[in-house]
């Protein structure tokens, strides 16, 4: 994991990228579930997604944490 987050956080803006990137196909998912009634998304992209928002969320804490 420690070659990973090396790998994410040395391109400057990647980690922005995929965090809001992540949280813009959830946020279009849960409309698209509540309001349109449709499935926008299956469950397996979903599964990936939370993971990766929630893992560069934890990126985040723990480089803020840092400084």
């Amino acid at each position: 994991m420690d070659k990973l987050e090396k790998l994410l956080l040395s391109v400057k803006h990647l980690p922005s990228v995929l965090y809001f990137g992540s949280l813009g196909l959830i946020g279009y998912d849960i409309y698209c579930n509540l309001i349109k009634e449709t499935e926008f998304l299956n469950e397996y992209i979903k599964t990936l997604l939370y993971i990766l928002f929630f893992y560069i969320t934890y990126l985040g804490v723990k480089n803020y944490k840092k400084k």
